[in-house]
C-alpha cells in the first residue's frame, strides 16, 4: 500500500521519524499544510493513503486520514494565572493542539469559584473550544464577561476579541505568559488596508483552489458588486496565495476570500493592497464597519 504524509512546518523536521513507521512505500508532500482546509489533493490521487497530520478534520474526502498533534503542559500552573484575571465568568477556547485539556482546565477553574464557558463550534471544528484561525463558532451567543484564549501566539486571540467582542486574555501553556489583549493596532492596520483601495477600479477577487478554503460562489457575488458599482473585475483561481503569482497580473488591489490569515498576517508581503470581503463590502459603504473575516 502505498502511504502520502502531509505535514505542517513544525513537524516537517520530524519527517524521517514519522514516515519509517508508515512502511516502505512511503511519498512525503512538500506542498504547504496550513490547516485541514489544505489537503495535497495532488498527492492524494496516487496514494491509497493520505496521513494528514497535527489538523482535525474540515471536510471528509475518502482515504484521508487526520492526524492530531497534541502538546502536553500543566493545568494547575495554567490555571493560576487565569486566577490573575478580575473577571470571573470566562469562556475557554483554544487551537487544536492544546483544546484536548479544556474540559479539565474547566474543572479546575469552577472549582476555584469561575463560571466557565465551554461550548463546541460549528461542524468546521471537532473539540469544545476549537478555534480555527478562520472559525470562531465556540464563542457564539457568549455569555461570558471575558474569553482566555490557550496557546502560543496572539493571532488568535485577536480573532476571539472582535468576534465576541469580549475582554480576551491568552495564556501560553508552554511559558505561562498572561496576556491581556488589545486589538486596537490590528483594528487600525485593517482600516489602513481598506484606506489604500479607495479610488481604485481594477479588482482582482482571489479564490483558493484548497478544498477547505474555496468560496467560489461569495467571490462571484464579491465581483457582481465590484462590476455595479463602476469597477472591472476578474476572478483569480488560484494555489497557494503568494507575492511572486500575484506579482504580473494587471489589478489595483485584491480581495482575497481564501484564508483569511494571508490579508491580516501576510497583507506586508504584497505590493498591492489585499483586503477580505468584509473589507470589500465596507469599501463599497456596504457595512457600518470593518468585521472578521470567517469560514463557517
Amino acid at each position: 500500500m502505498r502511504v502520502g504524509v502531509q505535514l505542517p512546518d513544525g513537524l516537517k523536521k520530524k519527517a524521517f521519524e514519522i514516515c519509517e513507521n508508515l512502511g516502505s512505500d512511503v511519498i512525503l508532500s512538500g506542498e504547504s499544510c496550513y490547516g485541514a482546509c489544505d489537503l495535497d489533493l495532488s498527492l492524494l490521487a496516487d496514494v491509497d493513503i493520505l496521513y494528514h497530520y497535527a489538523h482535525t478534520e474540515i471536510l471528509k474526502f475518502g482515504r484521508v486520514v487526520y492526524v492530531p498533534y497534541f502538546v502536553d503542559y500543566d493545568i494547575e500552573k495554567v490555571a493560576e494565572r487565569i486566577r490573575d484575571i478580575p473577571e470571573k465568568e470566562i469562556a475557554l477556547i483554544a487551537t487544536v493542539q492544546y483544546c484536548h485539556k479544556l474540559s479539565e482546565l474547566k474543572d479546575v477553574l469552577e472549582g476555584s469559584g469561575f463560571t466557565v464557558e465551554l461550548k463546541k463550534g460549528s461542524e468546521r471544528v471537532k473539540f469544545p473550544g476549537q478555534v480555527l484561525g478562520c472559525n470562531y463558532s465556540a464563542l457564539r451567543d457568549c455569555k461570558a464577561s471575558a474569553v482566555v484564549f490557550v496557546g502560543d501566539g496572539t493571532f488568535h486571540a485577536i480573532g476571539a476579541s472582535i468576534y465576541s467582542s469580549r475582554k480576551v486574555y491568552a495564556v501560553n501553556p508552554i511559558n505561562f505568559a498572561l496576556i491581556n489583549i488589545d486589538t486596537s493596532d490590528f483594528i487600525k492596520t485593517r482600516y489602513l488596508q481598506v484606506s489604500r483601495c479607495v479610488g481604485l477600479s481594477r479588482v482582482g477577487i482571489l479564490v483558493s483552489t484548497k478544498p477547505g478554503q474555496k468560496r467560489l460562489n461569495l467571490a462571484l457575488s464579491l465581483k457582481k458588486l465590484a462590476l455595479e458599482n463602476g469597477m472591472k473585475a476578474l476572478v483569480v483561481y488560484i494555489g497557494d496565495i503568494t507575492p511572486e503569482k500575484l506579482m504580473n497580473l494587471p489589478f489595483d488591489f485584491y480581495v482575497n476570500t481564501g484564508c483569511p490569515r494571508i490579508s491580516y498576517d501576510d497583507y506586508r508581503k504584497f505590493g498591492r493592497p489585499i483586503i477580505t470581503p468584509q473589507e470589500f463590502e465596507y469599501l463599497l459603504n456596504l457595512r457600518g464597519g470593518i468585521e472578521l473575516d470567517e469560514i463557517e
